[in-house]
């Protein structure tokens, strides 16, 4: 399998959006700090998607009036590929989960819970820091509390729902807005055999499931949708109820506290890994 790289200079603000716009015509999507404040993104796909995604990353810089970097295109290794993913993609160990792709084999880690998640498609292998702060809010939440009707929005690949699925034996439901993500989310419910506990449902935002409540509700999303939905969100808590908010940069913590203070939700506790944050917000019991 023939496979090329894209390669650019990004703002470290830009990179989740840009990554969001690419995902459809990329295998891979990252990116790295290659000098302090000095961030590069990279793409990897095939090399027939060349023309659509340089055209796709030309328009982004245009759209946020800014200079088209320079973008390196070039061609990987095809001998060496595999392994760099599957190095790049090693166990992890976080909160109470074991997280581990296909390649591994020894995948009983005591008392951790073990969750197959490959690299894949859609957003959420365990290695992106939202993703880590998400998955300790939940292993915090769990020490003192325990949920009954849990929903993961903007699943991604599922990994928050198999997570509250593992945690409280209990239905979930997963929702995204992208059919691939919600294809992948499926797969991996029925790779860790927890498809009869977790409903894969494709909805932009709260569209297709108005009316219904949740006891804790995990968005894992950007800062501007998270702001965009903090209504419906707080709408679809029953009092008390749990937030778990993450895909936001710790200068951004403040403007969603605040959509959700405004909304009907305060802030329990806020976790920080590098510059992300992720908010565990609690319903108000009278809202």
């Amino acid at each position: 399998m023939n496979l090329n790289q894209l390669e650019c200079h990004i703002d470290l603000n830009l990179a989740e959006n840009l990554s969001s716009l690419l995902e459809e015509d990329a295998i891979s999507l990252s990116w790295y700090e290659k000098e302090p404040k000095n961030w590069v993104f990279q793409v990897v796909f095939d090399p027939s998607q060349e023309s659509s995604l340089l055209d796709k990353m030309q328009a982004f810089f245009k759209e946020n009036d800014l200079v088209i970097p320079e973008i390196k295109a070039g061609a990987l290794p095809q001998e060496d590929w595999v392994a760099a993913v599957y190095r790049d993609f090693p166990p992890l160990t976080i909160g109470r989960f074991y997280i581990y792709g296909s390649h591994i084999q020894e995948t009983e880690q005591g008392e951790l819970i073990p969750l197959h998640v490959d690299a894949a498609t859609a957003f959420g292998s365990g290695q992106h820091e939202s993703t880590e702060g998400c998955l300790r809010a939940l292993s915090l939440l769990s020490e003192q509390h325990t949920f009954h009707d849990p929903l993961d929005m903007g699943c991604g690949s599922g990994i928050l729902a198999l997570a509250m699925a593992s945690l409280w034996k209990c239905p979930v439901l997963a929702c995204d807005n992208d059919p691939e993500a919600v294809r992948v989310a499926k797969e991996n419910a029925h790779l860790n055999h927890l498809d009869p506990l977790v409903e894969v449902r494709l909805s932009e935002g709260f569209s297709a499931i108005k009316n219904r409540t949740f006891d804790l509700i995990t968005a894992n999303i950007l800062a501007g949708p998270l702001c965009q939905m903090a209504g419906e969100a707080v709408q679809a808590l029953v009092p008390s109820g749990f937030i778990i908010l993450a895909g936001l940069l710790n200068r951004q913590a403040e403007d969603v506290i605040d959509a959700y203070r405004s909304a009907g939700a305060k802030l329990f506790d806020q976790l920080f890994i590098g510059d992300w944050s992720t908010l565990i917000l609690r319903k108000h019991t009278h809202g």
